[in-house]
């Protein structure tokens, strides 16, 4: 349960660092991706990596996703606990460990698929759920051209015959995910690079149909490829996953035409003032993810970031041409890279009109097995 304390105050009176969701923009992005693919006659199934947040989960479900990606089953369990079906994890597992949770899981979520490109895991797989009276939907997972999981083009139609004689595997699709391609600034580029991938991807797809093996779904697609791999007549559903908070990596690159809200930003104060070059702030790399594009100042003009060195506890902010921020204050960030950020905090503080209405858990942090 929430403090009663920070139910009321302004947000800028939050101790920090603090992560701050606006709950109106939150759910004007969640909007704004379902009617998208409306429009173009496909389904949502957003990644749960990006918020870790059963309640954004339940909240994208109820304006339209048809279920949840995850990217650990260690997630799916948990998002199995809290009620949520039709789920997708969407990287292999191998281990016995993993292999013994999605069994819990299948209890919660009889509906849940994997993604799988060795055929002796899944050889596993298939024999522990036979022992357990089990069985479990099944995508085949290709290789976008990054060569970090996915079975390369050239294999997959012989892994996929393969896999559909497994008697406790039931062949669903194809996952076909490229992760290298969703931050390219240019649209045209991304766009050409991008089709090319999913296009190959779908022949395989129509090749199993061919062959008479269950092939409905393909899926795949970020954050930055979606409105472009929709276009792709074999795609059936896209799975982005920072859409929902947005970050400055994201907000950095062209659209087509859906422009997301920065619903996500995190909160700093300043805690020392002594040089006269810069000041320093209580949120270093433990509370804001390091990447190559920096956080963005956006409650205050003329104001920098950067980590500067300042280790893991502290961040430095300059000024250009202004006065610097003076002790105490509190400055308001868009984090340059929103998934792993989220997961170094226990809460977000979900806000109206910059008034704090709720304090939401993020009760899939941590979960990286």
């Amino acid at each position: 349960m929430i403090n009663d304390s920070y139910i009321g105050i302004n947000k800028y009176q939050l101790d920090t660092p603090a992560l701050v969701i606006d709950k109106n923009k939150l759910i004007n992005n969640i909007v704004l991706m379902q009617q998208f693919a409306l429009g173009k006659n496909i389904a949502v199934r957003p990644h749960a990596k990006t918020h870790k947040c059963s309640i954004i989960c339940k909240l994208q479900q109820e304006y339209g996703a048809i279920g949840i990606s995850v990217a650990k089953v260690s997630e799916a369990y948990e998002l199995a606990k809290a009620g949520i079906k039709s789920l997708l994890i969407t990287s292999p597992i191998v281990t016995l460990p993993k292999i013994n949770t999605l069994v819990e899981v299948l209890k919660l979520s009889p509906d849940t698929m994997l993604v799988v490109d060795d055929f002796s895991a899944a050889f596993v797989i298939n024999n522990i759920l036979k022992k357990n009276k089990q069985s479990l939907n099944i995508l085949l997972d290709i290789d976008a051209g990054i060569a970090r999981t996915g079975i390369q083009l050239e294999y997959a139609l012989e892994l996929a015959i393969k896999l559909n004689g497994l008697s406790n595997l039931n062949f669903k699709g194809i996952q076909c995910y490229a992760g290298q391609l969703q931050h390219i600034a240019d649209l045209n580029t991304r766009d050409i690079a991008s089709k090319k991938i999913l296009t190959d991807a779908g022949k395989i797809k129509q090749l199993l149909c061919n062959y008479g093996i269950d092939c409905q779904i393909q899926t795949g697609s970020g954050t930055g490829t979606f409105e472009l791999d929709s276009e792709i007549e074999t795609v059936t559903e896209i799975q982005p996953g920072s859409y929902v908070v947005m970050d400055q990596e994201y907000n950095n690159i062209e659209y087509k035409s859906c422009k997301f809200a920065l619903a996500m930003t995190i909160l700093t104060s300043v805690i020392s003032t002594n040089s006269p070059s810069h000041v320093t702030v209580d949120a270093g790399t433990k509370s804001i993810y390091q990447v190559e594009t920096m956080p963005e100042i956006i409650n205050q003009k003329n104001l920098y970031y950067a980590w500067g060195g300042f280790g893991d506890e502290h961040g430095k902010v300059t000024a250009n041409g202004r006065l610097l921020p003076k002790l105490g204050e509190v400055l308001e960030l868009v984090v340059a890279h929103c998934d792993p950020t989220i997961n170094l905090f226990d809460y977000f503080y979900v806000t109206e009109d910059d008034i704090v209405i709720d304090r939401w858990k993020i009760d899939l942090r941590g979960k990286s097995q």
